[in-house]
Parts: structure tokens; C-alpha cells; sequence
């Protein structure tokens, strides 16, 4: 169980660094995509960079935790 729990740390910390990635391609493709905020467009679109950032560190941990800490249990149990 340690091994697995250890294993789930070392990947959250790599989400760590993936989600804000992630969430910020979304984030960019979604402003392109959405006319208001077009240069001619109505100016309503905002990109707050500090919120943003530590939205995407957080659930990037998060995910990588869970996902990895669920398949070494899924894991273990099938061996075992």
C-alpha cells in the first residue's frame, strides 16, 4: 500500500505541472473560439492568470492522485 501511495504522490506532482498546461490550452481555444472576444468584439472576455494557475495546479494533483492511487489498487487487487 505504501509503494502505491508513494507512486500516487510522485504522479500528483507531475499533474502538477500538467494541469495548468491543460487548462490554460482549453482556456485559450475556448476564448478563440468565442466571437465576443474578437479584437472588434464587445471586450468582456478576462484571463486572470493567478486564479487560472493555481485552479489547474490543484486539480491537476488531484487527478493525477486519484487516477494512479485507483489503478495501483486495481492493480493489487487482481494479483492478489
Amino acid at each position: 500500500m505504501k509503494e502505491i501511495a508513494s507512486r500516487a504522490v510522485k504522479w500528483g506532482f507531475a499533474g502538477m505541472l500538467i494541469g495548468p498546461a491543460a487548462v490554460y490550452s482549453m482556456m485559450l481555444l475556448v476564448l478563440y473560439l468565442d466571437r465576443r472576444c474578437a479584437p472588434d468584439g464587445t471586450g468582456i472576455c478576462h484571463l486572470d492568470v493567478g486564479i487560472n494557475l493555481t485552479l489547474g495546479v490543484i486539480f491537476g494533483f488531484i487527478l493525477f492522485f486519484v487516477v494512479t492511487f485507483v489503478r495501483g489498487l486495481m492493480q493489487r487487487s487482481r494479483q492478489g
